[in-house]
């Protein structure tokens, strides 16, 4: 016999009401792309094109003054306040590496190996003229770290620091992005509608977006399984891959953070480098090293104009489809990356957090992209690989294998890339299915993780969208349109919680002075 106070139970532990309206809202998008599909995709088309060119110089202006806003914190007295004043629980590799694989991880792979190829096959202009073969080159890899450095973890920073703030320093376990809003327009909004609101958006977004990264993540290591043992690739394939990586989240999700996405984000650190070691090492080394460096250098001193080129008389669309899309995109992925972020930072300060982020997350995806981009373009001038007609003639899922098999001794290669994607896509279920998991808890205190079972429903939520969306045939680009459609709202709701934010930590610490705050900050005695 059931227990009649069980559904009491839940509801005193669970947002029962916002779990199920939301996985309401996502199956009626899904459902509702698939009954009318083209319906679907002219709506989506028409949401980008007019958050892009609409509000698309807006969103690059805001971008760039939250970097100059992060950095410049860090040089304040607010920058030396700790986020809690016990030793941090995780090593600084081990914490950077979390932090660098709970996001985009995945997406981070499957990129590397395509996107410099769209911008060699529609460069964008330089100093407003066409630019030649060897700087459309040149472009594309500086590019690729522009859109995937400094302003994207900065991105994704400025929701980490009110997290950590209301969890460490206002002692509030309700980790959720609508009780961050509170210190603004108070517990009575929070409460209500307002507050259901924030966080049902919250979910959708997150939802959505790591079904995408999911999706073709999963597509890229079919592909690369396929060719590896000789079968083709199918539909029934990347669904056991996903299955697959929703068994290895369950044996980590099981172990908790501590021993199961800690353990697995170090392993992978040292995959990753051995596999980015192992190409620069087998490639042109010198060539690749060069066209790195040389990137950094030209990111560096556009870095200005190409945050703020908006192509206003040549109206390419260029910084309008990638520049600004990326900032939404990264954007996004903010609240729910932000909520982890905050959850494994506990110890460290807030600069510690901003120079992490911006810094080592920043270094991380120029090696990846790095290392990838200039060995397959230095494969293209050799006529071993051509990735931009590969790209051109709609064979996006192919260019990670076919880049691998480039490479000597490929079959090992094609493992540990494998294995390499594989574990991100893991550790970033991990990291989505705790932020939705908290997001859904009504209290969580110290180090109490989320209830494992209900880790585990919205992990099957999260590997279930992107089967179906496979499976009936729905453009992952419609969805990903819908998913972005949440990033304008998110910039409102920013600004709503850092109005409060601020002026909590300036009426906590603003009468302090510098010393004061790192005198507060040393770390607790231990007794051992």
């Amino acid at each position: 016999m059931s227990n009649p106070n069980n559904k009491g139970k839940l509801s005193e532990k669970y947002e029962v009401g916002l779990m199920v309206i939301s996985i309401i809202i996502i199956a009626a998008v899904v459902i509702g792309l698939t009954v009318f599909p083209e319906q679907g995709v002219a709506i989506a088309n028409s949401i980008m094109s007019l958050i892009t060119k609409t509000f698309g110089s807006g969103i690059q202006v805001f971008s760039l003054a939250i970097i100059i806003f992060l950095v410049a914190l860090c040089f304040t007295k607010y920058g030396d306040i700790r986020f809690g004043n016990k030793k941090p629980k995780y090593s600084t590799l081990s914490w950077v590496a979390m932090m660098f694989f709970c996001g985009n991880g995945a997406g981070t792979v499957y990129w590397a190996f395509l996107e410099w190829g769209y911008y060699y096959n529609a460069p964008p202009l330089l100093n407003g003229s066409a630019v030649n073969d060897a700087m459309a080159y040149e472009l594309a890899t500086a590019y690729n770290f522009f859109h995937w450095g400094p302003t994207a973890w900065a991105l994704l920073c400025v929701f980490t620091l009110p997290f950590a703030y209301h969890y460490y320093i206002k002692k509030d376990d309700e980790l959720k992005f609508s009780a961050l809003c509170k210190y603004a327009v108070g517990e009575k909004k929070v409460k209500g509608l307002f507050g259901k609101f924030i966080d049902v958006l919250f979910i959708f977004a997150a939802v959505g977006s790591i079904s995408i990264t999911a999706g073709t993540s999963a597509s890229t290591v079919a592909a690369g399984i396929a060719d590896l043992v000789g079968i083709p690739s199918s539909f029934a394939l990347t669904v056991m891959v996903l299955l697959g990586v929703a068994i290895l989240y369950s044996a980590s999700s099981l172990i908790g953070i501590e021993k199961g996405m800690r353990k697995i984000s170090d392993f992978n650190v040292y995959f990753c480098m051995a596999l980015l070691l192992f190409i620069l090492l087998v490639g042109p080394t010198g060539a690749m090293i060069n066209s790195i460096i040389n990137a950094v250098g030209l990111m560096g001193s556009e870095y200005v104009r190409m945050s703020l080129w908006t192509d206003p008389i040549a109206q390419t669309g260029f910084p309008q489809d990638w520049t600004a899309f990326y900032w939404i995109y990264w954007f996004v992925f903010g609240p729910f990356t932000g909520l982890f972020v905050a959850k494994i930072s506990e110890g460290r300060k807030v600069k510690e957090i901003i120079a992490n982020m911006l810094i080592s997350g920043s270094t991380g995806l120029f090696l990846f992209f790095g290392i990838v981009g200039t060995y397959q373009q230095q494969m293209k001038l050799q006529g071993v690989l051509d990735v931009p007609a590969m790209l051109a003639s709609g064979q996006a899922e192919e260019i990670a294998t076919a880049t691998i098999n480039t490479l000597p001794f490929s079959k090992i290669a094609m493992v540990l890339y494998l294995v390499v994607i594989i574990l991100f896509l893991a550790t970033t279920l991990d990291a989505c299915s705790f932020t939705l998991s908290s997001t859904v808890s009504k209290k969580l205190k110290g180090d109490e993780e989320p209830n494992k079972a209900l880790k585990f429903a919205w992990c099957i939520i999260l590997v279930g969208i992107p089967i179906g969306v496979s499976y009936i045939g729905t453009d992952i680009n419609t969805i990903k349109s819908i998913v972005l459609t949440t990033g304008l709202p998110l910039v409102v709701i920013l600004f709503v919680v850092y109005y409060g934010f601020l002026r909590e930590m300036v009426k906590d610490f603003g009468k302090k002075t510098k010393e004061q705050i790192i005198q507060e900050s040393q770390f607790e005695e231990t007794e051992n």
